[in-house]
């Protein structure tokens, strides 16, 4: 550590030397020395040299030695600046809740449709005509076919009427009655029960004649019976136009055209 200090306190020193010798030739007189010359015998010869004497010199002070600097202070070590603290993680925003959805409107109810009326009931199909067909009624007397054809204007003349085969004379039993089933079945697909006569409760059986050919074909028909509802009436007769031609007459039975009367049953039982 001292060899640090030594340079300054030198040089402080002299510099402080050099001042008060200043000092002091300023303040004594001028004393100028003369010096005897030598002779011309002295050989070497040189310049007189006027001196100024300084007065008494004082003592210098003693300055006491400096005092060594302060150490510096070691400057404080800088404190650790703190961890930022670490940033809050934000909160997620809460999801907004979904808008229902608007309710659909309601369909406007549809009008009430008006009340059907009601039908009338169905009439129940109606029964053929049961098979084998019914007993065949007596023939009618030739003057009763006659009139009868007259009556309802008909095709025909007397003549030809009394050409006319009842039907259930024209062959043997076995050979008629096989003809009548045959007929009945014809004539049961034509069969129709009038809506009408069934809701007013109508029941009846009307008698109808007719002549035909050996080929079918229908060359008068009447009413001879009422059955006391002309809706019954009606549906007889139409019901025999409908089936025309009938079925052909089989060659075991005789005659060129026949005659027969025919019952047609309605009964709602």
């Amino acid at each position: 550590m001292m060899p640090e200090h030594k340079g300054p306190k030198l040089l402080f020193l002299v510099l402080a030397i050099a001042a008060t010798g200043f000092g002091l030739t300023l303040a004594a007189p001028d004393k100028p020395v003369q010096l005897a010359t030598l002779g011309d015998s002295a050989v070497n010869t040189a310049p007189a040299i006027k001196i100024s004497l300084a007065g008494r010199k004082t003592p210098a002070p003693v300055e006491k030695p400096a005092a060594p600097p302060a150490k510096p202070e070691p400057a404080p070590e800088p404190k650790p600046e703190p961890k930022p603290k670490p940033k809050p993680k934000p909160k997620p925003k809460p999801k907004p809740k979904p808008k229902p959805e608007p309710k659909p409107d309601p369909k406007p109810e549809p009008a009430p449709e008006p009340e059907p009326q009601p039908e009338p009931e169905p009439e129940p199909t109606p029964e053929p005509a049961a098979e084998p067909a019914p007993a065949p009624a007596e023939p009618a007397p030739a003057a009763d076919i006659s009139e009868a054809t007259e009556t309802s204007g008909e095709e025909g003349d007397a003549s030809e009427n009394q050409d006319a085969v009842p039907l259930q004379t024209a062959g043997n039993s076995a050979d008629v009655n096989s003809y009548l089933s045959k007929l009945s079945r014809h004539l049961a697909r034509y069969y129709d029960y009038p809506r009408r006569a069934r809701r007013l409760g109508q029941q009846g059986t009307p008698v109808i004649v007719f002549e035909f050919t050996r080929d079918g074909e229908l060359l008068g028909h009447s009413l001879r019976d009422s059955s006391g509802h002309r809706l019954l009436d009606d549906a007889a007769l139409q019901m025999l136009e409908q089936a025309a031609p009938l079925p052909a007459v089989p060659p075991e039975m005789r005659g060129r055209t026949f005659a027969y009367a025919l019952p047609v049953r309605f009964s709602l039982r």
